[in-house]
């Protein structure tokens, strides 16, 4: 007979992979494909399947440690880049800003991207002096380049266009930050300061990125809705470690 105890923790564990497919299929169809999605949807799906076959697998006990270490991993590294990216490191002096690509929904910002582009408005109020490069090239599912469509959107809230120098061929962190560079190079006196802005989770990553190309880099955070959290911090936290195995 299933003790009590081992009965709430079945059922925990059913519902929360429950909750994560539910959250992974949302996603798929509302918003664009991505990795963080898939392992979502992974990750709900072995918790459905403990929960199913819970007296079989509870006898693996090299599989539970192993399961559970993992999960441990996971929260580990996604606490520390929620908390290393609440912290925003920008002076208001800087000579340029950065705004990294995130998805466009057709021609349209998304949620996430819409978050980043207001961050940067924000920090435009304070600083107008600084140039602005919107980073970002055409993906999957997206009608025109990130970086066009981010243009797009700070003029039409208010940025003079003068203010934006668009970058419209990066497809990762890497060539955010090279091909920004690049364009600032080219207009900018050598030493030149700049922010960056992006989500919190992604902060930690991008800032090595940028100081590997080069950059004297500060950032400002946009905050990441929590239904996306799951997705991202997944997706983020096998970056990371892949990075840094790397």
């Amino acid at each position: 007979m299933t003790s009590p105890r081992r009965l709430v923790v079945r059922w925990a564990l059913g519902l929360s992979g429950l909750a994560f497919v539910t959250n992974a299929a949302w996603l798929a169809a509302a918003r664009n494909l991505n990795l963080g999605m898939a392992l979502v949807a992974a990750a709900g799906a072995v918790l459905i399947a403990w929960a199913v076959w819970w007296t079989r697998l509870s006898r693996l006990r090299w599989l539970q440690l192993l399961c559970a270490g993992l999960a441990l991993g996971v929260v580990a590294v996604s606490v520390f880049l929620a908390a290393y990216g609440s912290h925003d490191t920008a002076t208001g002096d800087e000579d340029a800003v950065i705004v990294l690509g995130a998805a466009v929904h057709g021609s349209e910002p998304s949620s996430t991207l819409i978050g980043r582009l207001d961050a940067a408005r924000s920090y435009h109020d304070r600083n107008p002096r600084a140039l602005i490069v919107v980073s970002g090239g055409q993906g999957f599912q997206e009608d025109l380049p990130e970086g066009v469509a981010m243009r797009d959107y700070l003029v039409a809230h208010g940025v003079p266009e003068a203010s934006v120098l668009v970058e419209d061929r990066a497809t990762d962190t890497v060539a955010n930050f090279a091909l920004s560079k690049a364009l600032l190079d080219d207009r900018l006196a050598p030493g030149y300061r700049v922010v960056f802005v992006t989500d919190d989770f992604h902060v930690f990553r991008a800032a090595r990125i940028a100081a590997a190309a080069g950059l004297d880099a500060t950032h400002v955070a946009s905050t990441t809705s929590w239904y996306f959290w799951a997705s991202n911090y997944l997706r983020e936290t096998v970056a990371v470690v892949t990075s840094a195995g790397g």
